[in-house]
């Protein structure tokens, strides 16, 4: 090695590379660090003293008081403090507990808002002895940067009732937890005046509620393309409690529904609606279904289905509309422009809640079928056992456009067998049939294979696969 090259070491090993990048850059860098470690760069040298007070991410976790004493109460205070007036993109907050601090939170949310917060997440896992209640701020509602919000509240945690006007003047996202909130009618107005926002994200337990209790969810989002619903609620009886959604969502095209008490839902001007995942499989876990309360399930399922009718993917894990014990004619609106179809069948219900879709979607091309799923509720041995009964005219899908079918959890069962008999006897265009048998054993699904293979099919070029 020359001697040139000896003297170029010492200058590239104390060279510092990172410290010379621009500021913008360091602190995108910082971001990806806990808030915590971001502050410790300050002891680097002169240039990092000040660099962690200009990063745009802070997260923030505060522990219970009982645990802490309050130093990360205090440790949030001198954080905010020391920060100065440097903008906030993503704040988010964790608190652990509330008693002690419900006051201070609110600061810290307030100081978030003033340095114009773009994504806001607070987090409250108070405990369940808590004795204080944390009211949410006013200005939170009026923040004319916040984009996007993820709020997750418990029992101890409420809002206001927001302003009728100019409220969320930006935001695009909002995803609410809550968990048995002690005032539940706070919900009702929380997404009533949405103006810009885009997705919706609602996911919580109502608790208990009283009897005969009327709940009025309104939103009003003329730029929603999103909506997720997944609510439960607990009562004596669930059929005794009115529960309303009515949405004004005229740009609504994505619309995932899961809960156990089927609210009466107004889909007000949604004529864009393209997909939608409805599960209510959950349904009367706490009660035996008493008939009355079952005929009102079926009827405001038939009112959410006219309010859907219009998509073209549909996602279904709806019991009671094959319910052995329910003799009725299903008075279902027509999906004329659905295209794909999934349909999950719960192993207590009978083989109606197929043969009533296929005769009310003439225009299916794609149908994927889960079969022998299990039912969270106790059933008899003799309640699991159903027998094929085929519609007495061919559904109109079936013998003009239906073109694939996948049939998963597949035992083999004589009614499953006939099921798909029917299927191919009648699919004149049907170009696929899979069968998934992945419950079976592999010689027990070749002998089913070999059988469904013997079945008749009406289209010459349907191809039948069997996987397990």
């Amino acid at each position: 090695m020359d001697s040139n090259s000896k003297s170029m070491c010492p200058k590239a090993r104390t060279e510092d590379r990172i410290s010379a990048l621009p500021d913008a850059i360091i602190c995108h860098i910082l971001s990806f660090l806990p808030t915590s470690d971001a502050v410790t760069t300050c002891f680097l040298s002169n240039r990092w003293k000040n660099m962690w007070t200009l990063v745009p991410t802070v997260e923030l976790i505060v522990l219970s008081t009982a645990w802490d004493s309050g130093g990360t109460a205090a440790y949030v205070d001198r954080y905010l403090l020391f920060r100065g007036s440097s903008n906030i993109h993503k704040f988010h907050l964790c608190c652990v507990d509330l008693d002690g601090i419900v006051g201070r939170i609110n600061g810290w949310i307030c100081t978030a808002l003033r340095r114009n917060v773009v994504e806001l997440h607070l987090e409250f896992d108070e405990r369940d002895d808590s004795h204080e209640f944390l009211v949410l701020p006013q200005d939170l509602f009026v923040c004319k940067t916040l984009e996007t919000l993820k709020l997750s509240m418990g029992e101890h945690v409420t809002v206001v009732a927001p302003p009728t006007s100019n409220c969320f003047p930006r935001l695009k996202s909002l995803h609410i937890t809550f968990d048995f909130p002690k005032y539940v009618e706070q919900i009702e107005k929380l997404f009533s005046c949405c103006p810009a926002l885009e997705d919706l994200v609602v996911d919580g337990d109502l608790g208990w509620l009283e009897e005969n209790q009327v709940l009025n969810v309104t939103i009003s989002a003329p730029k929603l393309k999103r909506l997720k619903i997944y609510l439960f609620a607990h009562a004596m009886t669930l059929g005794e409690n009115k529960i309303f959604v009515n949405a004004d969502v005229p740009s609504l095209e994505d619309l995932d529904l899961t809960e156990n008490f089927l609210a009466s839902y107004c889909l007000k001007g949604a004529k864009s609606l393209t997909n939608a995942k409805i599960d209510f499989s959950v349904m009367r876990e706490e009660d035996e279904g008493h008939p009355a309360d079952v005929l009102a399930d079926v009827d405001r399922v038939q009112r959410l289905f006219a309010e859907i009718s219009n998509v073209k993917h549909l996602s279904l894990v709806v019991p009671v509309l094959g319910d052995p014990h329910i003799e009725y004619q299903c008075s279902l609106p027509t999906f004329n422009h659905l295209n794909q179809l999934e349909l999950n069948h719960l192993a207590c219900c009978s083989w109606k809640s197929l043969t009533n879709m296929l005769k009310i979607t003439p225009n299916l091309e794609n149908l994927l079928f889960a079969v022998n799923i299990k039912c969270d509720a106790a059933h008899d041995e003799d309640e699991l056992e159903h027998k094929w009964s085929p519609p007495e005219l061919v559904p109109v899908c079936l013998s003009s456009c239906l073109k694939t079918i996948c049939i998963s959890g597949f035992k083999g069962g004589s009614d499953e067998m006939e099921m798909v008999e029917y299927l191919l006897e009648h699919g004149q265009l049907l170009n696929e049939l899979k069968v998934l048998t992945f419950d079976m054993e592999f010689d027990d699904a070749l002998e089913v294979l070999m059988e469904i293979i013997l079945f008749p099919r009406a289209s010459n070029t349907c191809e039948i696969q069997c996987f397990n």
